[in-house]
């Protein structure tokens, strides 16, 4: 059984991991497939970390990017 703590740092080290692959910009299925998140999953979290201004998508490209902020 894992600990709340525990589960933040593995949240926190997928939201680090997801930032470092969008540095030059990355599709969603790309994120998928180098993060073996499920769709429903990462949709959430990509949700969120745009939300926090961290990852900007771009609607013309299909892709997304990390912010200055996210850096």
């Amino acid at each position: 059984m894992t600990s709340i703590e525990d589960d933040d740092d593995i949240y926190h080290k997928i939201i680090t991991e997801i930032l470092k692959l969008c540095t030059d910009g990355c599709t969603k299925q790309n994120i998928m497939e180098k993060t073996h998140l499920s769709h429903d999953l990462l949709r959430r979290i990509m949700a969120e970390i745009v939300d926090r201004e961290l990852l900007h998508y771009i609607e013309a490209r299909h892709m997304y990017i990390t912010t200055d902020q996210g850096y």
